[in-house]
């Protein structure tokens, strides 16, 4: 048995532990069953952004033009452009394997990790231990029990990022963000784009945020809300969905291509978990207390396995507190999460951090809200932008941002002005009291904040 500081379990959030500890002296063993980078390289954040930007500029010139949107549509050869992906994130992983291959205190084992006891896992034959092991194993895409799906060529988002065959039709069913952002990737080249929605899109973000999205997101799709797939069937290359509506009408689709996503699925069913006291909710994610660490004294687990919140940044943020907790402290200390933005990269784009109207009123809280539409900027007038929204929600009594919802475009980069607010506990009049560059999509932010002081000091609307 091969005996290390410790064990990481996933090579995705797990790295940037991993090279931390190699700096610190620990003798680590950094378990990998697929491509190290995780999903975010290779299946996720990187490939679908860099799909995403070419076909938000294929749709901008074919639709965003006003006057001279009669412009030739751009030819784009979707195959190359697909391998090009490919190619960067293959060697990105490849790099990536390299680097952790040549520090001398990693041992990088590509292999699929069980857990033989609380303290023991096995991998390719060999049984490793460590006192703290620190699993971060992701998700994958959920696959919905639908009669007939099982054993048809359905893409998930591993394989729509890596196809590189442009449908003429494709049928997506989901209507969250990875549905959304890849579905709409896809239209943005030309292709027919059919969404079947079990509610409708984007369902946690604020509602008003969601109808502003959604009218601007259908055209040139065709969506069905509410509707329930009943039966999938796959002959002679075509797919068709059998499907009811609310009203339990029932009506078909056919496509050349169906990508489901619907969701995640922890990627914690098949470690083993049964050989040992790590406990796992009913819906699969392991149970971890605040400070990430399992039913397991010295087991911990962060990311996507963890659910807390499934992106990216957050895991960032976790390995980062894990490692200054247990680490650089003298005392490990519980984590206490700050602000989570989060960003849908859609034509619009959608970005929120903090509540929502609902949520508000469901604590019972009195606020007052701040809207400005984009047409209110400058910059939107000079890009022909006829929509777009941001909506900031403020608390009456004190003025102070409870929670910020954008729509439109470059609103994952907007955000961040307000992840700071809310995060520094900054009130409307704080964020309006600095200088805004004009013209830019910022102001669009002013003119919300402007909006909220009106509500909150009726005597300075003189001012506006």
């Amino acid at each position: 048995m091969r005996t290390y500081d410790i064990i990481i379990i996933g090579s995705g959030g797990g790295t940037k532990i991993t090279q931390a500890l190699n700096r610190l002296g620990k003798k680590t063993a950094l378990i990998e069953r697929q491509h190290a980078g995780g999903t975010c390289l290779n299946r996720g954040c990187i490939p679908s952004k860099m799909l995403i930007h070419p076909s938000g500029l294929a749709e901008r010139l074919r639709h965003g033009l006003g006057a001279a949107a009669d412009a030739p549509a751009p030819v784009i050869d979707f195959e190359a452009l697909v391998a090009s992906i490919n190619a960067y994130t293959d060697g990105m992983s490849g790099s990536l394997t390299e680097h952790l291959e040549k520090q001398p205190l990693i041992e990088y084992i590509r292999g699929e990790a069980r857990f033989v006891s609380d303290h023991v896992v096995a991998v390719n034959g060999e049984e490793l231990t460590a006192e703290t092991i620190m699993i971060a194993t992701g998700a994958r895409p959920s696959i919905p029990d639908i009669p007939g799906l099982e054993g048809t060529p359905y893409m998930t988002s591993t394989e729509v990022l890596r196809n590189r065959e442009l449908p003429r039709r494709l049928i997506v069913l989901g209507g969250g963000y990875i549905a959304a952002e890849l579905g709409g990737a896809y239209a943005g080249f030309g292709c027919e784009v059919t969404y079947l929605l079990r509610s409708t899109f984007l369902r946690k973000e604020d509602p008003e945020i969601v109808e502003a999205f959604r009218d601007s997101f259908s055209r040139g799709k065709t969506i069905h809300e509410r509707t329930r797939p009943l039966r999938v069937e796959h002959r002679d290359g075509r797919f068709t969905v059998f499907c009811e509506d609310a009203e339990g009408e029932a009506f078909t689709v056919e496509a050349d291509s169906l990508l489901v996503a619907i969701g995640v699925t922890p990627n914690s069913d098949t470690l083993g978990l049964e050989h040992t006291t790590i406990a796992r909710k009913p819906d699969g994610f392991i149970t971890v207390d605040d400070h990430l660490q399992t039913a397991v004294p010295g087991v911990f687990a962060m990311g996507d396995v963890v659910g807390n919140y499934l992106f990216r940044h957050s895991v960032n943020f976790e390995a980062e507190y894990w490692m200054e907790s247990r680490f650089l402290s003298d005392t490990p200390f519980p984590i206490c999460y700050p602000p989570v933005p989060s960003a849908v990269f859609t034509h619009p784009e959608v970005a929120s951090v903090g509540i929502n109207e609902v949520q508000a009123e469901e604590q019972g809280l009195d606020v007052v809200i701040g809207k400005a539409a984009y047409p209110s900027c400058a910059m939107a007038v000079a890009r022909g932008l006829k929509e777009g929204l941001v909506k900031l929600l403020f608390a009456r009594d004190t003025g102070k941002l409870l929670g910020a919802h954008i729509v439109g475009e470059e609103a994952s980069t907007m955000i961040q002005e307000l992840v700071l607010a809310l995060t520094a506990g900054m009130t409307a009049a704080d964020l309006y009291r600095q200088i805004y560059i004009h013209p830019a999509f910022p102001e669009v932010i002013r003119n919300a904040v402007r909006n909220a002081l009106k509500q909150l000091d009726p005597a300075r609307a003189v001012l506006f």
